[in-house]
């Protein structure tokens, strides 16, 4: 992992989960958003929530968020259709494997079927100092 850029967010959408159990279970997906966020080295502020979202199967499921020092990670589960949805996103670099590990500890096998990783502020200096002045330059011009 290089630092040369201020963080990342990893977008994914996986489906074909094997096994949907935690998918609509607030203590596992508690605890699974816990060890995500520890696993990638970020700060806990907030969090995890875990929301239910009832009406009909193809649209019900869990959303669980943590808000972290770094930003935050939701995801959204819909065990009926075997599927979850996923945003880190983090003002630190953090890598993507140990962010499929920890799913495929959650829920074993599942297929990647969207994918975007972008990195975030490769023009933002790492230095705070010349990261304010960067900063105030832009809001000068606004």
């Amino acid at each position: 992992m290089q630092n040369d850029h201020y963080g990342d967010e990893l977008t994914l959408r996986l489906s074909g989960i094997a096994d949907i159990t935690a998918l609509d279970d607030d203590l596992a997906l508690t605890t699974f958003m816990r060890d995500l966020v520890t696993r990638i080295g970020m700060t806990v502020i907030a969090g995890p929530m875990v929301a239910t979202e009832g009406g009909p199967p193809e649209k019900a499921g869990k959303s669980a968020v943590v808000i972290l020092a770094e930003s935050h990670a939701a995801i959204h589960t819909y065990p009926h259709l075997r599927e979850i949805f996923v945003n880190v996103f983090s003002c630190k670099p953090f890598r993507e494997a140990d962010v499929l590990a920890e799913f495929r500890r959650l829920v074993g096998d599942f297929e990647i079927s969207e994918h975007l990783l972008r990195r975030r502020g490769e023009e933002w200096p790492r230095d705070l100092a010349a990261a304010e002045r960067l900063w105030s330059g832009r809001r000068a011009a606004v």
